[in-house]
C-alpha cells in the first residue's frame, strides 16, 4: 500500500470514530432532554385546541374585550347593532360564500361550501358578552345558518302559455284568525365551525 493511501485511510478512520463517539455521547442525553424538537413539530401541525362557548377572557378592560370581539366578528359579518347596555352584538345576514369564492371565510368546511353553492343559504352571528363570576369576561357566540325558501324556483325555465282559457270563480272568503305569514328562511340550526373560528380568533387577539 503507498504511503498516501494509507494516509487516507487513517484520516477517514479517525473521522469515523469521532462521529461515532460524538453519537454515543448525544444519544442518551438526547432522549433524556429532548434533543430532537418533536414536541414544537407536533405543537405545528397539531389540530388547534376547541375554545369554549362562552369563552372566558380574563381581562377586567370591558372596551378592549368588546373592541377586539367587534373586530373579530368584523372579518366575518357586517355589524348592525351594537349595543353596549345589553352587550350584544348583531350582525346583518350574510349569504354564504360559495365555492366560487375561496377569498371569504364564513363557510369553514367544504361541505358547507357545496351546500351554499347548490342552494342559497345565509348566515347571522349574535354574540354576548358578560361578566364572568371570578372576574374578566365570557364572550358567547352564536351563529345561525338559514336555507332560502321560495315559493317557486328563481329563474324558471318552464315557459308559460300565451293564451289563458282558464277563467277561475271568484269566490269571497272570509279569513277567521291570523293569516300566516310566508316564510322565507328555514332555520337549519347553528354552525359550530363558524363559532370556533371567531371564539379561536378572540382567543389569540388576547393570547390566551
Amino acid at each position: 500500500m503507498r504511503p498516501r493511501t494509507m494516509r487516507k485511510s487513517r484520516i477517514i478512520a479517525r473521522m469515523a470514530g469521532l462521529v461515532g463517539m460524538t453519537a454515543l455521547a448525544i444519544a442518551p442525553t438526547g432522549c433524556a432532554s429532548g434533543w430532537i424538537p418533536t414536541s414544537r413539530v407536533t405543537r405545528i401541525f397539531a389540530p388547534e385546541p376547541v375554545a369554549e362557548n362562552p369563552l372566558r377572557v380574563p381581562v377586567n378592560d370591558f372596551e378592549a374585550v368588546w373592541n377586539k370581539t367587534v373586530a373579530e366578528v368584523g372579518a366575518y359579518f357586517d355589524v348592525a347593532e351594537e349595543n353596549r347596555l345589553s352587550r350584544t352584538i348583531i350582525t346583518e345576514p350574510k349569504i354564504s360564500a360559495t365555492l366560487l369564492e375561496p377569498w371569504l371565510g364564513d363557510t369553514r368546511t367544504l361541505g358547507d361550501r357545496l351546500e351554499a353553492t347548490l342552494q342559497t343559504t345565509r348566515r347571522r352571528a349574535i354574540i354576548k358578552i358578560e361578566p364572568a363570576p371570578n372576574g374578566g369576561f365570557l364572550v358567547k357566540v352564536e351563529v345561525h345558518k338559514e336555507l332560502e325558501d321560495l315559493v317557486k324556483p328563481d329563474r324558471q325555465m318552464a315557459g308559460r302559455a300565451v293564451f289563458n282559457n282558464d277563467f277561475p270563480v271568484n269566490r269571497t272568503r272570509e279569513t277567521v284568525g291570523p293569516v300566516p305569514v310566508p316564510v322565507g328562511w328555514i332555520p337549519r340550526g347553528r354552525d359550530a365551525n363558524l363559532e370556533q373560528a371567531i371564539l379561536s380568533g378572540i382567543r389569540s387577539a388576547f393570547f390566551l
